[in-house]
């Protein structure tokens, strides 16, 4: 068992409007991360991860993911949303959110397709 306090998370930041920070634990099955979105990310084009899946639980603000095909999916907090490996898809809104991927986030396996 271990006990991360706020400030012992790996401070990142994707762009101007994506950051936050993240906590793995010594394992490459799980990590999770607090995130802020203050926009569009990525700003044009689209991220997949290659391996993770991911799930979001919106803790505050609202916003919508959206896939390359066109669905959209508007959020809320509270909301939770569930994307697979290889989804291309964009961020956008105002929101906070905490992001549990497993396998752990790997950043040579997330990758961005431009526009």
């Amino acid at each position: 068992m271990k006990v991360w306090r706020d400030e012992d998370g790996e401070k990142f930041e994707n762009s101007d409007v994506c950051f936050g920070r993240e906590y793995k634990p010594d394992t490459d099955k799980v990590d999770v991360a607090k995130i802020s979105i203050r926009g569009r990310f990525p700003e044009k084009g689209w991220g997949y991860l290659e391996e993770s899946h991911e799930m979001a639980v919106i803790v505050r603000g609202e916003g919508y993911a959206l896939k390359k095909d066109g669905e959209q999916f508007d959020l809320k907090s509270g909301d939770v949303i569930y994307i697979e490996p290889m989804t291309k898809w964009c961020w956008g809104g105002d929101m906070d959110m905490i992001v549990v991927c497993g396998p752990a986030f790997q950043p040579e396996k997330h990758k961005l397709e431009e526009v």
